[in-house]
């Protein structure tokens, strides 16, 4: 039926193509272009096959025709069905409609996934596997069950043999399931943590020194070792010593010397003396720790008639130093103008053999009592703890100790102040390094309102509580013995006071402090480049003490 149609269609389109030949020669005559009237549906498009439209000139006469296939419509599939559902084992099946031809369209779906429910004939251990059977829930397929063994849960490790400084230590574990006990596991040996203590042989410029280190660890073995402090470079002083006197007859030497050994360097020559020929003479003022003293006093030069030959003055004395040009013979030297606190030799000999005078100036303790509170600059009045009111069972004397220590802190406290208990395991640990060079006092000063009675049992029992490992090294002692808590603490504790190597009073400071605060406080009093600024005054005033943490609980 379909091929008649298509043949009826081409012989019209034929006939159709003749009579435009004709027409276009007739329509031609009257008009020059078709008019086309509105397209007119011949075939009908469906979902496969394409239709057919026409459309027919206007023009009176001409009648002329135009064609155009409908493209074809496809299919309108309305919404899949399940038409056969999946199984475990088969396929499914999905079937669609075409809404205008009524073709019916099937797709295959995937078959389902077993949904396995285990049943568990054997459970499985830490070291057996178990057995079972898994049925599945949709079809009812059955198979052997895996069941893995388990593994072990291991408890908390259990210490068989702790590990110290030098030796591996072992743990075990026990499983939790089944009891079975792990093998041993290496605990790896701990770091040494070295402390200095002290000094066995102090270094010097030409030889290393011997350190002993105590390890902190409870259970070390070895608890100490001695180790080596690197050789000191030479301190060279900066100013010339005479080696050898020069004389009428001969000349001399002078060098540089170091402080710390018999090192020399810059020999240079002195020449032979002259009667009538001036040479130099050089006056220097120094502190009683040798350190060149730059103070603005005047040094005045006397022959043996008691004439005055030469005096210094703000222009001459440089750096602490006065040179003058003299005849070589034997004069007097004195100073005026000392600095407020200082005192110094009543006069100092030299001779042309030794034309180098070292003048000091001695910022000296000061005997009595204060009549007021300390302030920083003031020197300080010599004071004696008795050994029985200090731990160290020793006499502690202000004067004595400033003759080996470069510096001395006294630290006040009371037993139930918190801030105390917390700075002083800083406090020795910065000490045991310093040791050398710094003493400390810890004075304990009771408070009545925590009931606190300042008996030696009581400060013995404070010490007992608070060192911890590392036992205290410096003295604890009784304030009470020479009342020094009045003259510089307010109401705030700890307080420490800094007390120079020429005993004045640099530093007043209250709150703890840590232990990077205590390490650069001695270094910067024990230095070699140390230079203490002028004593302010010899005589005590109220001190201006800023608030800080106070020592409570």
């Amino acid at each position: 039926m379909k091929s008649y149609l298509r043949k009826i269609l081409l012989v019209s389109a034929v006939m159709s193509l003749a009579l435009m030949g004709g027409a276009l020669a007739a329509c031609g005559e009257s008009h020059s272009e078709h008019v086309y009237g509105d397209w007119v549906e011949v075939t009908p498009a469906n979902c496969t096959e394409n239709g057919l439209k026409e459309r027919v000139c206007t023009v009176a006469g001409c009648n002329e025709k135009e064609t155009e296939e409908i493209p074809a419509l496809g299919h309108s599939w309305g919404a899949s069905k399940v038409t056969k559902a999946a199984t475990c084992t088969e396929e499914g099946e999905r079937t669609r409609e075409c809404s205008r031809c009524q073709k019916k369209e099937t797709t295959p779906t995937e078959k389902l996934e077993h949904e396995w429910v285990i049943s568990v004939s054997k459970p499985a251990t830490c070291t057996e596997a178990g057995e079972g059977t898994k049925t599945c829930a949709n079809c009812d397929a059955t198979e052997p069950a895996d069941i893995p063994a388990l593994d072990h849960e291991w408890g908390d490790p259990v210490i068989v043999t702790p590990a110290d400084c030098e030796n591996e230590g072992l743990e075990q574990r026990t499983c939790t399931r089944c009891g079975e006990p792990s093998g041993d596991v290496i605990i790896p040996a701990l770091e040494h943590q070295w402390m200095n203590t002290r000094v066995i042989k102090p270094a010097t410029c030409t030889e290393t020194g011997v350190q002993e280190q105590t390890c902190q660890r409870i259970n070390c073995p070895k608890k100490t070792q001695e180790v080596e402090i690197p050789m000191l470079e030479h301190a060279w002083q900066d100013y010339f010593t005479v080696d050898k006197q020069p004389s009428f007859t001969e000349a001399g030497s002078k060098s540089h010397h170091c402080s710390r050994c018999t090192a020399t360097k810059d020999t240079t020559a002195i020449p032979q003396l002259e009667e009538n020929t001036r040479i130099s003479y050089e006056f220097r003022t120094l502190r009683n720790n040798g350190q060149i003293l730059v103070a603005p006093v005047t040094i005045v030069v006397k022959d043996g008639t008691g004439k005055e030959v030469a005096r210094s003055s703000p222009e001459t004395l440089t750096a602490g130093v006065f040179t003058a040009e003299l005849l070589p013979k034997e004069y007097t030297v004195t100073v005026e103008n000392l600095p407020a606190g200082y005192s110094c030799g009543a006069s100092f000999k030299v001779t042309p053999f030794d034309p180098y005078c070292n003048v000091y100036l001695t910022a000296s303790l000061r005997e009595g009592t204060p009549s007021g509170k300390y302030k920083v600059g003031d020197v300080m009045c010599d004071f004696t703890v008795p050994a029985a009111n200090s731990t160290g069972g020793e006499t502690l004397k202000l004067s004595d100790i400033l003759k080996t220590k470069k510096m001395v802190l006294l630290n006040f406290w009371f037993v139930n102040c918190g801030y105390c208990k917390e700075e002083f395991p800083a406090l020795q640990k910065a000490y045991t390094e310093y040791q050398n060079d710094v003493a400390v006092i810890a004075f304990n000063v009771p408070q009545t309102s925590y009931n606190e009675t300042g008996t030696m049992d009581e400060i013995k029992k404070f010490i007992k509580d608070t060192q911890g490992r590392n036992p205290f090294t410096f003295p604890f002692v009784q304030n009470a013995a020479v009342d020094l808590a009045r003259y510089f603490v307010g109401n705030n504790y700890p307080t420490s006071v800094v007390i120079d190597r020429e005993g004045v009073v640099r530093e007043i400071f209250e709150g703890g402090r840590t232990l990077s605060d205590f390490e650069k406080l001695f270094a910067k009093y024990t230095g070699e480049e140390y230079i203490a600024a002028p004593v302010q005054t010899a005589a005590p005033v109220q001190a201006a003490i800023l608030p800080n943490k106070r020592g409570e609980m």
